[in-house]
């Protein structure tokens, strides 16, 4: 019998949690684009940083990266994991598409792991087989902590109808790229066709991510992973 995530919850460690709290609450800002933190979940990633960690020295290794601009190292099969703590974020992020949509279904073209190192940042760009993102910040690193760089590793956003029309109207991203701080177990969603990046990372420590792009149905076609070999 297949088990239902969403109504059951995930076991971790020996708690059970669930995808949604009702406690749960949503931020909303400019652009259509909502935040929530799940500091309850802090204590129990290790699992997932260290595996995540694991792959990204080996595929650094056997793939190098040929620029420091493509966000760091990318590592997909995420649901292959069988790791449970991975199992309730990408729950949540389900929950969280349908919560602001108001669909039925939350259908994931496409998820990954960035892991970025020193040095390393994400170019200006959108998602066009989606229409919702969500960003959920694993590990922030120690960016701010290293460097007096106020925008140091964090993902900022641009409204790219700004240089055609009505800069100041209500729910536009008013300036060029509005940053969203980055914090521990924090989830952004926003809509996949608002421009955004990575500003460069300083810090020591590595600085991973998990995204998705969602829709309510299926897209056809295959997913085109842009810059990576």
């Amino acid at each position: 019998m297949t088990r239902d995530i969403e109504r059951d919850g995930v076991l971790l460690g020996i708690k059970q949690f669930p995808v949604w709290r009702d406690q749960t609450q949503m931020t909303r800002h400019d652009g259509d684009i909502f935040t929530i933190e799940n500091p309850e979940l802090e204590a129990y990633k290790a699992p997932l940083v260290e595996e995540l960690l694991r792959r990204d020295k080996k595929q650094r290794k056997e793939k190098p990266l040929n620029s420091l601009a493509h966000g760091g190292m990318k590592i997909r099969n995420l649901e292959q994991l069988n790791i449970p703590f991975f199992d309730l974020i990408d729950a949540r992020a389900k929950v969280f598409f349908k919560l602001i949509t108001k669909e039925k279904n939350a259908i994931v073209d496409d998820s990954w792991a960035n892991v970025m190192q020193h040095g390393e940042w994400l170019i200006p760009h959108s998602h066009q087989r989606s229409s919702l993102s969500v960003v959920y910040s694993l590990e922030p690193g120690n960016g701010d902590s290293v460097s007096d760089e106020p925008l140091n590793g964090h993902l900022m956003f641009s409204d790219p109808r700004l240089p055609q029309c009505c800069p100041y109207a209500p729910n536009f991203v008013q300036s060029f790229f509005r940053p969203i701080g980055d914090i521990a177990s924090a989830m952004v969603i926003f809509p996949s066709h608002l421009t955004h990046m990575v500003a460069p990372y300083q810090g020591d420590k590595p600085r991973i991510t998990i995204a998705w792009n969602i829709n309510d149905v299926e897209v056809p076609g295959e997913v085109v992973h842009v810059g990576e070999k």
